[in-house]
């Protein structure tokens, strides 16, 4: 009971951290909703232009954010440790490493005819969706740099600029898509194209944003980013690299694996593909919580570490996976309990409702493996330890979870009936439980020993 109180004052640490990271996050969730609710009062084509390339770009993105991720720990350690002249010189080059991975999109850019032909796009629609790609990948740049600013300012305990920017840009989307999409102001109507140019436009609007807060903000006196400049550093660079490459790779093991069920269930018609994305969608919007914790879990284990306290960190950590599976534990009766009102406010067709409210039952389960690995991979972030998160995601997701419900869908268990989209869910909560485990155990070791080699060091 002693530790009662140290646990609640790191909850509530914690919790002021995460709030605005929720709420920043969900931004992007919301803008997705937005643009395809709006491009379906357009034509469920312009609709269908939005669907297509939110799927292309968005995995994407998610990779390179990962890799620009890794400035949050590494300046958490700077700003625990009291070292504002490293905050300055890595964020720096977090910028220049995030305005290099901007270029990434710009290259894929050409494959994209090749893919939609591939998947049998028809020639009008495809069109559409490369317009639409072109708008976001111009804006994908001031993004990446926009959230690595942010990540510079969560990691000094300051969030809420990535709330109320984010807001901000929600609001002008909103009037940029009623703009683009349907011709107003004397701008052409590009339909559901129009959504990927305001999006884009909206991109470099919050950039614009950040680095004027961030140039006039008192906040940031003691680690001023903008007197001076310099080129890349490649020793700095190369440890970015080293911690952020595998986040990347972890995040885009994940999301394809989720985005893959899509494309894998397509054999079995229109109904489980639509219901597996209200699920998905639903189930992605609950996930905000336990990530916004994860996030602030890096900030404050990575802080805990740069001031020489590995026991802090320890405490700290296994507090965050505590508080996450609290959040589970409180959103498993909701999920249950308010599924079928949920699945029809997505849609009023009966099949894809019934399909989808079994569906999120699925969901309700994997709530507690899904806080558990989000919370300790975020600890362990914090620890700078990449490299064992990604492989136990390719392994659990691409090795186990894919194959397992490849089999379980299209053949079934034991010569039994094919279990369908059921079946690629059933593989899904597997390889969530699995990768769960796997960075418990591995969290426990890396604390563990870090505490170990700071007796050790003290005792030479």
């Amino acid at each position: 009971m002693h530790r009662l109180p140290r646990f609640l004052a790191e909850s509530r640490l914690l919790f002021r951290l995460t709030g605005p990271l929720i709420l920043s996050q969900a931004v992007y969730m919301l803008m997705g909703l937005m643009d395809t609710v709006m491009a379906g009062h357009a034509g469920a084509e312009e609709q269908a232009v939005v669907g297509l390339g939110v799927a292309l770009w968005v995995p994407i993105f998610l990779a390179l954010l990962g890799i620009s991720q890794a400035l949050s720990p590494v300046v958490a350690h700077h700003h625990g440790a009291g070292d504002n002249a490293a905050i300055i010189a890595d964020t720096r080059e977090g910028l220049w490493l995030a305005g290099i991975a901007g270029v990434v999109p710009f290259l894929l850019l050409p494959l994209i005819p090749t893919v939609l032909a591939a998947a049998q796009i028809e020639a009008g629609l495809a069109q559409k969706v490369s317009l639409f790609l072109w708008g976001i990948v111009i804006g994908l740049p001031a993004a990446l740099l926009t959230r690595t600013l942010g990540f510079y300012s969560a990691s000094i305990n300051h969030t809420r600029p990535l709330m109320v920017f984010g807001l901000i840009g929600l609001a002008v989307n909103f009037v940029l898509n009623w703009v683009l999409i349907y011709g107003h102001w004397g701008a052409p109507a590009l339909g559901g194209a129009g959504c990927g140019w305001a999006t884009g436009i909206g991109m470099w609007a919050g950039l614009l944003m950040m680095v004027l807060y961030t140039a006039r903000a008192r906040i940031y006196r003691d680690v001023f980013l903008w007197h001076g400049w310099s080129w890349p550093h490649w020793p700095r660079q190369k440890n970015l690299l080293k911690i952020g490459l595998p986040m990347g790779a972890s995040m885009l093991a994940e999301v394809s694996a989720f985005a893959g069920v899509a494309l894998l269930i397509g054999r079995f018609g229109a109904v489980p593909i639509a219901a597996h994305q209200v699920a998905l969608n639903f189930a992605s919007l609950v996930f905000m919580l336990p990530l916004g914790l994860s996030n602030a879990l890096s900030i404050r284990v990575g802080q805990a570490l740069g001031a020489g306290d590995p026991r802090a960190a320890r405490f700290i950590a296994w507090s965050g996976v505590l508080i996450g599976l609290a959040v589970a534990a409180a959103m498993v009766p909701v999920v249950l309990l308010a599924r079928e009102g949920i699945v029809s406010l997505y849609t009023p067709d009966a099949a894809v409702q019934a399909t989808a409210s079994t569906l999120l039952l699925f969901a309700a389960v994997w709530q507690f493996s899904d806080a558990t690995q989000v919370c300790a991979v975020g600890a362990l972030r914090g620890y700078k330890v990449t490299v064992m998160p990604m492989w136990l995601a390719i392994g659990a997701f691409w090795l186990v979870a894919i194959p397992l419900g490849a089999v379980l869908g299209y053949h079934g268990a034991r010569n039994g009936q094919p279990l369908g989209v059921y079946g690629f869910w059933t593989g899904l909560v597997v390889g969530l439980t699995l990768v769960a485990g796997g960075l418990v155990l591995l969290l426990r070791r890396v604390a563990r020993d870090r505490i170990t080699g700071q007796h050790a060091a003290s005792n030479a």
